[in-house]
């Protein structure tokens, strides 16, 4: 293994707590729950194995250390960030939820297709929108960055 990037690592770690504790928190209002996993499982352990699988595929890529490109690093980082932020403002809404007990009473009351609807539109607009503006800017600063001349020669 290549040496990684310290700053990377702090990534990485952050990710992989922000999302255990957003399924530690959901433990707690699993009636309200509105991630897809366990709606259609309406299994906790599902919601464990999937996010268990995910940080270890996270990890499998940080310690091999290998891409094929600048665009695949780039989307690592990206996707790492993105979840942070997202899973960040899930453990939020977890949190508000187990000290406002009326709050899950209520969305316990939304049909599994409500709950489906919102969760896809919040991830919809907040992560997959921003993810493709982001990677067509990116492809493109990737096509033309070796044609460009910068002020400084480098």
């Amino acid at each position: 293994m290549k040496d990684n990037s310290k700053l990377l690592f702090g990534v990485v770690i952050s990710f992989i707590i922000i999302n255990l504790l957003d399924v530690i928190t959901a433990m707690f209002i699993l009636p309200g729950e509105s991630n897809p996993i366990y709606i259609i499982t309406q299994s906790h352990i599902s919601l464990w194995l999937v996010k268990i699988i995910f940080i270890f595929l996270i990890l499998f890529v940080y310690f091999k250390n290998e891409y094929p490109s600048r665009f695949w690093l780039y989307s690592y980082i990206y996707i790492l960030i993105i979840g942070i932020i997202m899973v960040g403002f899930g453990v939020y809404s977890n949190i508000i939820g187990i000290l406002n007990p009326q709050i899950v009473e209520n969305a316990a009351r939304l049909t599994s297709g409500q709950k489906m609807s919102y969760y896809s539109q919040i991830i919809g607009f907040f992560m997959i929108i921003p993810y493709i503006i982001s990677m067509v800017a990116f492809k493109i600063y990737d096509i033309v960055e070796d044609k460009i001349k910068y002020k400084n020669g480098d």
